[in-house]
């Protein structure tokens, strides 16, 4: 991830140092690593390299967005989470002769971004439920300026039905407010999720709904939550 801004210079006569006022900022975010075809095709397939080659040749130049988190530390529950929006604007598969193929995609954000916590990594789910708090150490009722969340369902079972991941937020984690309802997911899919007014000290991830054959199905999702009112905030 690499985020920049850029200066104007205010220097005016007679003055022995130049002066600045900070501009516009900019975030680019470039993710590389091995290609290892799996032989299924199809975006929406399987989580193998074909289906991704597919969705970046489908996504370059495209008219959606991509809702980006980058993990840059852990995995764990309250780890660092950058969250993002932006387009694809390269994509390359690189097969050497003396070297292993490789693949490449370069996203341009947009908006810049934001530093929150990681609510669910990759939780596979039959069934509601809701995932361990995350604590701001904010004391002073929580945070103004509303929030991002991010929804990365990366694997469902063939047969499964719907799911409906929220965001939710708590001043001492006995009694939980929705604060962000994502819409229902039916496959693979991200979505990203804005919301205003305060945000109290505690936030968590929940499944309100789930429907599929008990002890078959499941859906696997990433979920990420940002407040705007922080370091990285516009």
């Amino acid at each position: 991830v690499a985020a920049s801004m850029d200066a104007a210079e205010t220097t005016t006569f007679r003055k022995n140092d130049k002066t600045y006022i900070v501009g516009l900022r900019d975030v680019t975010v470039n993710l590389s690593g091995l290609f290892a075809s799996s032989g299924s095709t199809g975006a929406g397939a399987s989580t193998d390299a074909d289906g991704m080659a597919e969705y970046f040749d489908g996504a370059l130049g495209g008219s959606t967005r991509q809702a980006i988190t980058i993990l840059p530390d852990s995995t764990a529950i309250g780890g660092r989470a950058l969250l993002m929006v932006g387009d694809a604007m390269a994509w390359d598969v690189s097969a050497p002769v003396s070297d292993v193929v490789s693949a490449e995609v370069e996203f341009q954000g947009s908006e810049g971004y934001r530093g929150g916590r990681i609510l669910r990594y990759q939780v596979a789910s039959t069934s509601t439920g809701a995932q361990s708090a995350v604590d701001s150490g904010l004391t002073n009722g929580g945070s103004s300026g509303g929030g991002v969340g991010h929804l990365h369902v990366t694997a469902v079972s063939s047969t499964f039905g719907s799911a409906t991941f929220k965001i939710q937020h708590s001043t001492s984690g006995s009694t939980w407010a929705d604060l962000i309802t994502f819409t229902a997911a039916t496959a693979r899919t991200f979505q990203r999720s804005t919301v205003a007014g305060t945000i109290k000290e505690q936030v968590r991830s929940t499944l309100s709904s789930y429907t599929g054959t008990a002890g078959a199905d499941s859906i696997t999702a990433t979920i990420a939550f940002a407040r705007q009112a922080g370091p990285n905030r516009n």
